[in-house]
């Protein structure tokens, strides 16, 4: 169910009352029963494939305090981790893999051919399957018990707001938010109003509107000229708006509700290098890589190598430079199971590796041509040289294939063609017009004349940016880019 639909405000407009009057004691079940009603729309195997993978790492997660040995803790923890992956590996990778095992095995015998099964793939399964593989390796771990209501682990698993693109809340900190009393907060409710007409107007004013000579260029880049760079550069600010859009306003249902949902997007395209862009991009994805990811890998080949170096370079470096391409190759796999991904995810890997072991250069370089003097200057090249990176890779996200990609980067030019200069020049202006409306809403809580403004001036002001939001708008029925991933 889009949030952006007639559909999901009769949905919202149903639930809202009944949540706020009914007692305390069953709000949980309200909101459960409300997100399995959100989620039916995606289909009934969704809803058993939801439900199953639910009550099995449920049930692996009390198996993990139960347990009595540390071989069979270890057991439990690895069938719980099949068992909540194993719908994303079916739908999501089956027919990926079986190319790539079938294509091998043509090598040794020439005529196996690999006939797709054809799975579609389900809408949030990534998002949600994360969440729940979080939940068992901190049990595992001993960073939190396992939760004994299976309602409230329900809950966190399918909370519609983040069910189908995130954020990728951590049981740990969503778990207790969720038991909080919520009460209505008009403070609060009109907060999340605002950002919820916030992140609409990112997607069906913006990012939308973006799309249009994105799709046009990407569809044909055969005599696009200097167009396609300007279609690389479009689509960084097109899947911010897309998705970032999507994510305020799951922040901005939660909360309403009364519930604190993590931030995921902190002015990403400011950053002054790749480790700073995803520390600001996609936050709660970049942060479950670290630590279910990268970590583990690092501190394994730490034990592997044992000693402090190998082949003249320290371990530390061994274990890094490992740890982030794997990590990084699957992170570009989980986007999506076809190759242009794993180039993209590859490609963010050689970028953390090369700024982590180019650090120093790089700051010696600084000094020696006195670019240290000149903070202001030096700052406006690394964004501009981490935005540039940031572009290219996601050429390789946006284009329909590797080989699109790579002819896509073959046919720019130099050559500026004659038609759609006046869309080019509309889409800058509303780049730069959602930048400094960003920029504003970020900050008018800190800003003292804007708090004075009487009541009635700031709605009248909420209202005009209503009005600004359906002279903009494009289709509200074009899915988030996130929908597919």
């Amino acid at each position: 169910m889009n949030f952006i639909s007639l559909r999901f405000l009769i949905f919202a407009g149903c639930l809202l009352p009944l949540f706020f009057l009914i007692s305390a004691r069953w709000k949980w079940l309200c909101l459960l029963i409300a997100s399995y009603v959100f989620y039916s729309f995606a289909g009934i195997r969704a809803i058993v494939i939801l439900a199953v993978s639910t009550l099995l790492v449920y049930a692996a997660a009390l198996g993990l305090e139960r347990a009595k040995t540390p071989r069979m803790r270890r057991l439990i923890f690895e069938l719980g981790l099949v068992f909540g992956l194993f719908g994303l590996l079916v739908f999501k990778y089956t027919d990926f893999f079986g190319r790539l095992f079938f294509s091998m095995a043509g090598i040794f015998k020439a005529g196996i051919v690999y006939k797709p099964l054809g799975l579609a793939y389900i809408v949030g399964l990534s998002f949600y399957t994360f969440k729940s593989i979080s939940y068992l390796v901190d049990v595992y771990r001993g960073k939190m018990a396992a939760e004994k209501h299976l309602g409230y682990f329900a809950l966190y698993v399918s909370f519609f707001p983040q069910l189908l693109m995130g954020p990728i809340d951590r049981a740990v900190r969503f778990i207790p938010e969720l038991k909080k009393r919520a009460v209505l907060d008009f403070d609060r409710l009109a907060s999340g109003i605002e950002l919820i007409a916030w992140g609409i107007f990112k997607k069906v004013a913006v990012a939308d509107r973006l799309a249009l000579f994105v799709n046009d260029v990407f569809a044909q880049p055969d005599n696009q000229g200097l167009y396609l760079l300007l279609a690389a550069y479009i689509y960084a600010f097109q899947i911010y708006c897309d998705f970032s859009g999507y994510i305020d306003m799951a922040i901005g249902f939660s909360r309403i509700l009364g519930y604190d949902s993590m931030e995921n997007f902190r002015t990403p395209y400011a950053s002054r290098s790749l480790p700073e862009f995803w520390s600001r991009w996609h936050i709660s994805l970049s942060t479950w890589l670290r630590d279910y990811l990268f970590l583990p890998i690092a501190y394994w080949v730490l034990r592997v190598i044992k000693s402090p170096s190998l082949l003249l370079i320290k371990a530390e470096a061994w274990a890094y430079g490992i740890a982030i391409i794997i990590t990084w190759t699957l992170g570009g796999l989980w986007h999506g199971a076809a190759w242009n991904f794993v180039v993209f995810g590859v490609a963010h890997g050689i970028y953390l590796l090369l700024s982590n072991s180019t650090k120093k250069g790089r700051r010696r370089f600084v000094r020696w041509i006195r670019l240290d003097q000149l903070p202001t200057l030096r700052h406006a090249i690394q964004v501009f040289i981490t935005f540039n990176l940031v572009s290219l890779a996601w050429i390789f996200f946006r284009a329909e294939s590797l080989t699109a990609a790579l002819a896509f980067l073959q046919n720019i030019s130099q050559w500026i063609p004659t038609t759609r200069r006046g869309l080019v020049v509309f889409d800058i202006v509303l780049i730069l017009l959602v930048i400094g409306l960003e920029a504003f809403f970020k900050k008018h809580a800190r800003w003292p004349a804007w708090q004075k403004l009487p009541r009635p001036l700031r709605t009248a002001a909420f209202a005009l940016f209503l009005c600004l939001i359906m002279i903009l708008a494009m289709d509200a029925n074009n899915e988030f880019i996130y929908f597919n991933f």
